[in-house]
């Protein structure tokens, strides 16, 4: 029975990568099929000689029992959460029981069996290994407190089934998750940026954009999104999106502008995908010929932040603030006359904001503020 259950989850058991949601039911199957009370997989950091939990499932009857089984044995205080030396062992892909983990007489077995007897559970079969530096894993069957030792023969069996599978299974599921944290925060870092960013294919099936592209082609700009296709308002931004989304070469960049002067104008530039992915996935994807554009409205102001500008250019918060007025066409006069304060006090502040950017003028403050890094930003990153 053993045998043939670790063969039929095993569909089941990879589809956990990347959907961990899926664990829940999974568990339910080996607890229904082996007739063990309970199930989990864990996920641990370790820390010095300790584990401490990250994440993990439970079977539908644990996790409905949830805060008992917390009490008394999911916890930092349970005895199995301290690393000992025979966790380290070269087999480690081996099952034991907390009787073979630990010594026969010692004060941990009888701790553990103690908690597990609070919850109606005795001490089941189980795998422990690291997978990766300082990250263990962890999936433990638990029996009912009336069911003979005999029956762990079983649990055993087919826990040593499944061991490989469970450690390929870890490795791939901690690169699919980090990829996946990654990429999520990145896409809320381009949310926040001034520029409009777009990737799509040669022929122009958009794959993603973040917000500042959105609000570009939603406000009329010469480029539209129409069902997920990223298109030209005339013929002449027709072509001119043409050509940006056939590069010659992987290593060249394209410019182009789309608009007129007097109205909505968006400047973009694009670069390749191959020209930043490389061969990673090369075989793996339908991309490769696709392009990332970068867009600029450049009649949008870039948000200039007065505390932002006092920390990188070392402004006082009075100078700062001059200086971001001026950088939004305000005058020395208007100024002054709306902090309340006399032309020649601002003038002595604009002195200082000159000397302290090293510009030598209210053009170079200007061009060096915008030019900034936290002009690129929409807002202020939390």
């Amino acid at each position: 029975m053993e045998a043939n259950l670790s063969a039929q989850i095993l569909p089941a058991l990879y589809g956990c990568c990347d959907r961990p949601e899926n664990w829940r039911p999974l568990l339910d199957r080996i607890c229904a099929d082996l007739g063990v009370r309970s199930a989990a997989v864990q996920i641990y950091r370790q820390e010095g000689g300790h584990l401490i939990q990250r994440w993990q499932e439970r079977d539908s009857y644990s996790h409905a029992n949830a805060a008992l089984h917390d009490r008394w044995i999911n916890n930092p205080d349970n005895p199995r959460l301290a690393i000992i030396p025979r966790d380290r062992l070269e087999a480690q892909l081996s099952v034991r029981t907390d009787a073979q983990r630990f010594d026969s007489t010692s004060p941990q077995l009888q701790e553990t069996r103690h908690r597990l007897a609070q919850i109606g559970l005795r001490g089941g079969s189980g795998l422990l290994f690291e997978f990766e530096p300082s990250r263990w894993f962890s999936l433990i069957l638990h029996r009912q407190i009336s069911d003979t030792v005999e029956r762990d023969g079983k649990d055993a069996a087919f826990l040593s089934d499944i061991a490989p599978h469970l450690l390929a299974l870890s490795r791939v599921s901690a690169t699919v998750q980090t990829a996946r944290a990654a990429q999520a925060t990145l896409a809320s870092i381009m949310d926040r940026l001034r520029p409009g960013v777009i990737l799509c294919t040669a022929s122009g099936e958009v794959r993603w954009h973040n917000r500042a592209a959105a609000t570009m082609l939603a406000n009329g700009a010469p480029l539209m999104l129409d069902h997920g296709q990223l298109r030209g308002v005339s013929a002449e931004s027709r072509q001119r999106l043409a050509r940006l989304l056939s590069p010659p070469c992987d290593d060249d960049m394209i410019t182009a502008a789309f608009g007129d002067l007097d109205d909505s104008m968006v400047q973009a530039i694009a670069l390749p995908n191959g020209a930043f992915k490389g061969t990673v996935a090369h075989g793996w994807d339908d991309d490769r010929d696709g392009v990332a554009l970068i867009l600029i409205d450049p009649s949008q102001a870039p948000f200039l932040s007065a505390g932002h500008v006092t920390s990188l250019f070392g402004l006082t918060p009075a100078e700062a603030r001059l200086a971001v007025a001026l950088s939004q066409g305000t005058s020395l006069n208007a100024y002054a006359d709306r902090r309340g304060v006399s032309v020649g006090t601002v003038r002595i502040q604009m002195k200082r904001i000159l000397e302290k950017t090293d510009s030598r003028r209210q053009a170079d403050l200007v061009g060096k503020l915008y030019g900034s890094v936290i002009a690129q930003v929409h807002g202020n990153l939390h």
